[in-house]
């Protein structure tokens, strides 16, 4: 396990303020700021996702987090309150996503500088989830350096069906056959748009052989 964050991925006064939360709430950050900052140190996020398993706790967090940015010297606002999604944006452009998601970690999260974290194990199931629910470059980049990390995507289908009980390999096959490949997301290692393109094409082609197609 990663000992501390990458600052250049997450920096440390947005770790003081997810640290301030954690306090207050027990919530764990997850996401793309968890899968680079910690591990795969590949990409730039201009957003944090805390999660939260109970919701009231959720809802209590929502009301408290403005406060809590302003005793650090910060202000937010909230962009969009979809009851069990919220999203906040910072005055230095960061978004924060405060979600109550009702599945269990599929393993206990992790500690690092302080924080609460997600486990890799459910943010490398999440991320199948992601290619599932939206269609985001950055997540097809993710799960492209989790591969070349060593981490198969298609072992990880078992995982992401307890995320996600919609996950067909036949289905994901479908969608990434016109999955968008750009915008690009600001990456910390050079990767060529048709380097991704053709990592598409051949997990498209590896999850249509898991299906029978």
């Amino acid at each position: 396990m990663p000992a501390s964050f990458d600052r250049r991925v997450v920096p440390e006064a947005l770790l003081d303020l997810v640290r301030a939360c954690q306090k207050d709430c027990d919530a764990h950050l997850g996401g793309g700021a968890v899968l680079s900052g910690v591990h795969l140190h590949h990409r730039l996020t201009r957003d944090l996702d805390l999660f939260v398993h109970d919701r009231d706790a959720h809802r209590a967090l929502v009301r408290r987090l403005p406060e809590l940015a302003r005793s650090l010297g910060t202000r937010l606002s909230v962009v969009r309150d979809g009851g069990g999604f919220v999203r906040f944006s910072l005055d230095d452009g960061f978004e924060i996503d405060v979600v109550y998601d009702a599945v269990p970690d599929l393993e206990s999260p992790d500690r690092i500088d302080g924080v609460v974290v997600e486990s890799l194990m459910d943010l490398r199931a999440n991320k199948l989830t992601c290619l599932l629910s939206r269609a985001e470059p950055r997540d097809l980049v993710d799960v492209l350096y989790l591969e070349r990390a060593g981490y198969d995507a298609l072992a990880d289908l078992e995982p992401a069906l307890a995320k996600d009980g919609g996950i067909d390999p036949a289905v994901l096959a479908w969608l990434l056959s016109s999955f968008p490949v750009r915008p690009m997301p600001q990456m910390l290692e050079a990767l060529e748009e048709e380097t991704l393109r053709e990592y598409r094409d051949d997990l498209a082609a590896r999850l249509k052989s898991v299906a029978g197609g």
